[in-house]
């Protein structure tokens, strides 16, 4: 789990430092930066993981319009710089430290200044990667060399040999996940091959849903039973392959003597369906982390009570279990939403002069009496302003 994001220097992000737990919510206006922490993560797994014959940064900064789109605009500083700090959940005395800095020059051209990870034990600190000017050293928590890499522009991480022990690391952050749904997308059929797991604007609904069926048939029965709570004239949803590859997925209701296919169901029911599949999705698509932008899209605001009510259900059931949970991070401007969590589990984000600046509102006494005394909810505090620092 991700406990320290330090970021400087990218995008609205000219300097943060932001504490994280299980689940966070992200809060604030249009503008203020939200989804620009979602896209630190976004940017360091393509870091870690570019296309092939790609180098990470460099494939990164290219997915963002260069360099020169992701360096802060409001000062002259060349220096973007990226520091997280994580436990891992699996041995909770393992913690680590990785930061990535690197330097813009002229067009699009970066230098890495440096690069850093270490583990620590115990109270013993490791270093797992060493940079010296352009070369990149990669170092078994033993102190013995575990190979390297000598260009400028390149991360040591896209290289990492699994024979390494920085290599849990990269494994690890290659488990997180982005989504950012997109109901017209959904209705579009989809390949049969890819169906493990779902897209980031959810276009492989209707194959996602059938790999489900066919190795989680729990997990789908227990979607359809949610799904049937929820809209009782819908008895399931049913995908189903054709001769060309694709999956349709139909809707049975009552009443109605045929199916309803994919295209011909709401954007709410389609986003509901994309966001419970993620809920339910076996533990061995668990990913460390979700980061979800806005699920508050085309729903209903009661349907956001379930959906948290839900979320907290099958979390507590995977605690109980001695699962590792998925660490949470989602944006959200709506106040059904905000009224769902906790004051811990609130994130404010603004914008003041192009800087985006977050805050922690758990750290003001009196907000938490007014939660306490149920003087205000969230979502009413959202609307005052008073989430924010100097409120």
């Amino acid at each position: 789990m991700i406990t320290r994001l330090q970021v400087r220097n990218f995008k609205s992000l000219r300097d943060i430092d932001l504490s994280l737990g299980p689940l966070n919510a992200l809060v604030g206006p249009n503008m203020s930066g939200k989804s620009n922490v979602l896209d630190v993560f976004t940017f360091l797994r393509q870091v870690f993981f570019p296309e092939a014959s790609t180098t990470g940064i460099s494939y990164a900064l290219a997915q963002r319009g260069g360099v020169n789109e992701v360096l802060w605009k409001g000062g002259e500083e060349k220096l973007i710089a990226i520091a997280l700090e994580a436990v891992d959940e699996d041995k909770p005395t393992a913690k680590y430290k990785y930061s990535l800095e690197f330097l813009a020059g002229t067009g699009d051209y970066v230098t890495v200044q440096n690069e850093s990870l270490k583990i620590c034990l115990l109270e013993r600190e490791v270093e797992l990667i060493r940079r010296e000017q352009s070369h990149v050293q990669l170092f078994n928590a033993d102190g013995k060399a575990a190979g390297g890499v000598g260009q400028y522009g390149v991360s040591g991480m896209q290289y990492a040999p699994p024979d390494w022990d920085g290599y849990r690391f990269m494994q690890w952050v290659g488990r997180w996940r982005f989504y950012h749904l997109i109901p017209p997308e959904m209705k579009e059929r989809s390949s049969v091959s890819v169906g493990q797991g779902l897209t980031s604007n959810g276009d492989n609904l209707s194959s996602w849903l059938l790999w489900l069926q066919s190795h989680s048939p729990e997990a789908f029965f227990k979607l359809n039973e949610v799904l049937h709570d929820l809209f009782p004239e819908i008895t399931q949803i049913r995908p189903i392959p054709a001769q060309d590859g694709k999956v349709h997925l139909t809707a049975t209701e009552k009443g109605l003597k045929r199916p309803t296919f994919v295209w011909g169901l709401s954007d709410g029911f389609l986003a509901l369906t994309a966001l419970l599949s993620l809920i339910y999705a076996p533990p061995e698509l668990s990913w460390t982390l979700s980061c979800i932008e806005e699920p508050e899209n085309h729903l209903h605001p009661r349907l956001l009570e379930t959906l948290v009510g839900l979320l907290r259900q099958v979390r507590q059931e995977i605690v109980d279990s001695k699962g590792a949970l998925t660490q949470i991070l989602i944006t959200t401007q709506s106040p059904y939403l905000v009224n769902q969590f906790s004051l811990d589990e609130i994130v404010w984000v603004e914008r003041r002069s192009g800087e985006t600046k977050v805050f922690r509102p758990a750290d003001k006494i009196h907000l938490k009496k007014l939660i306490e005394d149920k003087d205000l909810g969230l979502g009413d505090l959202m609307f005052t302003g008073v989430l924010g620092e100097d409120k």
